[in-house]
């Protein structure tokens, strides 16, 4: 339950998850949630862990907008994690890059969602 309040009241489609080591292991998105309410589960009684999916899918802080894009458009992803030394420390929606693209907001290097 934590978790959909969380992504309700940052209002953000998904989020990394990370274990205690701040290892990536996995997405959850709005998606994932919506499944589970779907299936009848209780969400008081489950881990994100059990809901989330597992593709570890990132890209760097490195990565051009462009590389973004296409992966985003490619794998149907609302949202990104972004790695900065090997550790996911943001994550970047298609309106962040839509807002970088257009010259409105920051670039993929720079930290643009937390």
């Amino acid at each position: 339950m934590g978790v959909a309040v969380e992504l309700l009241s940052t209002h953000t489609p998904g989020a990394p998850v990370v274990d205690d080591r701040g290892e990536f292991v996995g997405f959850i998105s709005e998606f994932d949630v919506l499944r589970a309410l779907e299936a009848g589960k209780d969400l008081n009684q489950l881990t994100a862990e059990q809901i989330m999916v597992k593709d570890r899918i990132s890209v760097t802080d490195g990565t051009s907008i462009e590389d973004a894009v296409k992966l985003m458009e490619e794998k149907r992803l609302l949202n990104l994690p972004v790695k900065v030394n090997g550790k996911v420390t943001y994550s970047i929606t298609r309106h962040d890059l839509l807002r970088a693209w257009i010259g409105l907001g920051v670039d993929i290097e720079s930290r643009i969602d937390q």
